[in-house]
């Protein structure tokens, strides 16, 4: 297709919502698009703002190979920090359960004798 063809051509809202649809459902990626209809990605991009219903991620632009490793360690620091809240919520929770059957199985004795004095 020439150049010319391509300045000439339109789509239609259909086709636009259509092509959009797709993109937020994960099918296709503006990228796809661009290249399956000949479209430049700001015309894409612009019609997932038009017609969308999810907001478009913002983008971000790496620097140096330096800033690429520096999000590789957060992203394992925010990792490791989930998995040390997820077994520190199962130890509180395996630990009020345990109490719980400490004050049933020992009465309100327990109770008295646990409490903090001030």
């Amino acid at each position: 297709m020439t150049s010319e063809e391509r300045r000439l051509r339109r789509f239609s809202e259909d086709f636009r919502k259509e092509q959009v649809r797709l993109i937020e459902a994960g099918e296709l990626t503006i990228s796809e698009v661009s290249r399956l209809y000949e479209v430049k990605r700001d015309s894409v991009r612009k019609w997932v703002l038009k017609y969308g219903t999810k907001p478009m991620p913002q983008q971000f632009v790496l620097h140096t190979s330096s800033d690429l490793n520096r999000i590789k360690d957060l992203e394992g620091q925010v990792k490791q920090l989930q998995e040390l809240i997820g077994r520190l919520h199962v130890e509180m929770v395996v630990k009020n359960e345990l109490l719980e059957l400490a004050k049933e199985t020992l009465g309100p004795d327990f109770e008295k004798k646990t409490k903090w004095r001030s």
